[in-house]
């Protein structure tokens, strides 16, 4: 067993006002993340530096890990809508085993036993179909084939897709849910964990506001959410961990709980006993500028971004050990 900084963790957890406190019992070999644009290049670069403690991870229309090279105008130009120029896998690959050597991720041997769900709508002209392909070849490097979904046949755009919730499949508004006739959140977390069962209809219980610590200091929201299923507030049952990360634009400071409501992700965390923790990016117009609300995936937090030390890494796993 691998994911050897948690142990099972019965930690108590104050509840919404009223509420009898909680006590987590999250198991540690079911600790995966997922992401949908500047979340799934955040999710990629949890999963690629902190495998010992994430077994698999979802990510919607993203890039591959360190496309960017510490640049926006790299970020803007190879790593998105901008494919002149072919992105180097050989070079990208070569420098995470270099930072595995080095100590900056984690054994990359991790990597082999977990699963990778990949999403790109054929209505997408934000992020290229080869940009995000690219990360599929990046995985290809360290997981067999079988163990990596791709999904690119739904016609989608730039945006998270539901079924039953969020806005037209045909527009392109806040807070970027859009109603596709496509549970994401239920294919992912089906794909993540299998064997689970449908949502039966039970009503969700509420997400709950929390103090996230250290956010201040790497340009994140100090409240993040969590969802915690009924089944999961007594540490009785074991529960799965799932990480959930926005995209640009799709912040709480921008969109309230818009997309952690409509995303479809709730109803499959109560039928299935999954803890669903909601970080959030600060919106900035002063440096580093921000104004979306983006996650860090080309720099604008330090030069440490993307490794285990990376500010946003540093703080997201921080606060998953101490649930």
């Amino acid at each position: 067993m691998r994911k050897l900084l948690f142990a099972a963790l019965l930690l108590p957890m104050t509840a919404g006002a009223g509420d009898a406190p909680m006590t987590l019992n999250i198991d540690a070999e079911r600790i995966t993340v997922s992401g949908i644009s500047s979340g799934a290049h955040m999710a990629h670069q949890l999963h690629i530096s902190y495998s010992d403690i994430f077994s698999g991870a979802a990510l919607l229309s993203g890039g591959p890990f360190g496309c960017a090279d510490d640049s926006l105008l790299t970020a803007m130009s190879r790593c998105m809508e901008k494919t002149e120029d072919p992105i180097p896998i050989a070079e990208l690959l070569a420098e995470i085993d270099a930072a595995e050597k080095q100590g900056k991720v984690a054994d990359t041997a991790n990597l082999a036993n977990d699963r990778v769900w990949m999403f790109h709508g054929t209505k997408d002209t934000t992020i290229a179909e080869q940009v995000h392909d690219s990360t599929v070849e990046i995985y290809a490097a360290y997981l067999p084939p079988d163990q990596i979904k791709r999904v690119n046949d739904i016609p989608a755009g730039h945006f998270f897709p539901a079924s039953g919730s969020g806005h037209g499949c045909e527009e392109m508004v806040a807070p970027f849910v859009g109603d596709c006739g496509f549970d994401a959140a239920g294919e992912l977390l089906s794909y993540l964990y299998p064997g689970l069962e449908a949502p039966s209809g039970e009503t969700v219980a509420d997400v709950q506001a929390v103090d996230l610590p250290g956010a201040d200091d790497a340009d994140l929201l100090e409240q993040a959410y969590l969802y915690v299923p009924r089944g999961c507030r007594d540490g009785s049952q074991a529960c799965a961990l799932h990480l959930v990360l926005h995209g640009c634009a799709q912040s709480a400071e921008t969109v309230g709980t818009g997309f952690i409501e409509q995303s479809g992700y709730l109803p499959w965390a109560e039928a299935n006993g999954i803890v669903l923790a909601f970080p959030q990016v600060a919106k900035s117009l002063v440096a580093p500028i921000n104004p979306y609300g983006c996650w860090d995936w080309w720099g604008y937090t330090g030069d440490e971004y993307l490794w285990r030390d990376g500010a946003q890494m540093k703080v997201l796993t921080d606060w998953l050990k101490n649930l």
